[in-house]
């Protein structure tokens, strides 16, 4: 019976192995950690936020502009 008893034990562990796995691969789960990482980050300090959001529409407004006058 000692031996059903490890191959139980073994199971088990395997099975909380996957467990863990899954949880830390699962790309659901992996994106809304990050959603939460970024969330509370945003919340903490909104300005590195902001400078990246006005740097991102200066590069889109500058590109549309080299776009439209390159012509």
């Amino acid at each position: 019976m000692t031996e059903q008893r490890d191959i139980d034990r073994q199971r088990e562990e395997v099975r909380r192995h996957l467990d863990e796995l899954e949880s830390r691969l699962n790309p659901k789960k992996v994106a809304n950690r990050l959603i939460g990482k970024a969330q509370d980050s945003y919340n903490d300090d909104p300005t590195p936020w902001m400078a990246a959001a006005a740097g991102v529409a200066v590069l889109v407004v500058g590109g549309i502009a080299l776009a439209i006058f390159r012509r």
